[in-house]
């Protein structure tokens, strides 16, 4: 099919032209509506009106400044944040991936500094007690089964008095910020930065207890300027918060371990929980079956509630704790008839391992504590 040619005029093109210019007239007429109407209400008005702001005015709109546009940046940021802010997010903040699941900062030792290896293992052994194991060197021979029949002495209220008492007698003991399967020789196991040491483990124990309305108590005075003394230092501690809050009934002294073999390998003893690493734990109870301390004559008391805590332990999160280390000793628990001692990882294991634990202690303490299955 051939198309019909018609020729322009000069009446066509005026008409042509005549509408481009009332369109430009008319855009032109909106803008400066536009942009009149955003002086006047703002730029997140603005946002708002076409679908990606919110309703809310920005504190400047409140004093009559309208917002510039080198703001809307910062203005969506806040929004962001404020957002993220309302999440349920882990302590140490990294979703979803956690720092010591990554490569360390330094996957290579350098060649200048003497290092070993780290071995990342699962500890286990003991005898089984009901359904976990116990490793009992105390010497007192006693049938724990029978033992565990036992209730605690330890009446935990939870109405949110001070019921339990967390220490350190060792409160300068480390973890390390990151893993890398190696370790230098000359590295710090020791440190005055609370979010590095037992002290962050214990914080989180704390924090955990009270939202199952156990009141605690967390004293982080160091005890370990100088290491000989400790356990005189720590007592002083026991008594000062003893007197202070009389309706203590549990005390629990928080440290960390360290096992190094002849060849100078580090163990990080580690489990998987829920998808995440934790540093094992392992608690202690002491005795004095023969009456040689002469001044602990509770020790069954501890026992009993140690045997439940370990058996909670295994039946919320097997494989967290060690066996139960029951063994001829004190230690301070002497203090009352619930007090125990408990080992968080080792120097190798990392600090969010380590207060990923803790959270698991205040769990398991707390359910033992209030009778729940």
């Amino acid at each position: 099919m051939r198309r019909r040619y018609f020729p322009r005029t000069k009446k066509s093109l005026f008409s042509i032209s005549a509408v481009i210019l009332c369109v430009l007239v008319c855009l032109g007429c909106v803008t400066r509506a536009c942009e009149y109407w955003i002086r006047e209400n703002g730029i997140p008005a603005a946002l708002f009106a076409a679908g990606i702001g919110t309703r809310e005015k920005e504190e400047s709109e409140e004093t009559g400044e309208g917002t510039q546009p080198g703001e809307i940046l910062q203005t969506a940021r806040s929004q962001v944040e404020a957002q993220e802010a309302t999440l349920d997010l882990p302590q140490d903040g990294i979703v979803p991936f956690h720092e010591d699941e990554l490569p360390g900062a330094a996957a290579t030792p350098d060649p200048e500094r003497n290092w070993n290896s780290v071995e990342e293992i699962v500890l286990d052994g003991g005898s089984q007690v009901a359904d976990f194991f116990v490793k009992d060197t105390s010497g007192a021979g006693l049938d724990l089964e029978e033992e565990l029949k036992i209730d605690p002495a330890a009446k935990i209220k939870g109405n949110g008095e001070v019921e339990v008492l967390i220490y350190h007698t060792h409160t300068s003991e480390a973890y390390v910020k990151s893993s890398t399967g190696f370790y230098y020789t000359d590295m710090e196991t020791r440190t005055g930065n609370r979010d590095m040491s037992v002290t962050a483990v214990g914080e989180e124990i704390r924090k955990v207890l009270e939202s199952y309305g156990i009141g605690a108590v967390h004293d982080t005075t160091v005890n370990d300027e100088l290491y000989n003394g400790s356990y005189s230092r720590s007592w002083e501690v026991l008594e000062k918060n003893l007197e202070r809050y009389p309706t203590i009934q549990v005390t629990l002294d928080v440290h960390r371990d360290s096992m190094t073999t002849q060849s100078g390998v580090k163990y990080k003893p580690t489990v998987l929980l829920n998808g995440r690493k934790a540093a094992q734990i392992m608690f202690l109870t002491g005795c004095d079956y023969s009456g040689e301390w002469g001044d602990f004559p509770d020790w069954r008391d501890n026992l009993h509630l140690a045997l439940r805590v370990q058996q909670t332990a295994e039946r919320l999160y097997p494989g967290l704790a060690r066996p139960l280390d029951f063994s001829d000793s004190k230690y301070n628990m002497n203090a009352t008839k619930g007090s125990l001692l408990v080992e968080v990882g080792t120097e190798v294991n990392t600090v969010s391992e380590a207060r990923y634990s803790g959270k698991l202690i205040g769990e398991i303490l707390a359910k033992t504590l209030l009778g729940e299955k």
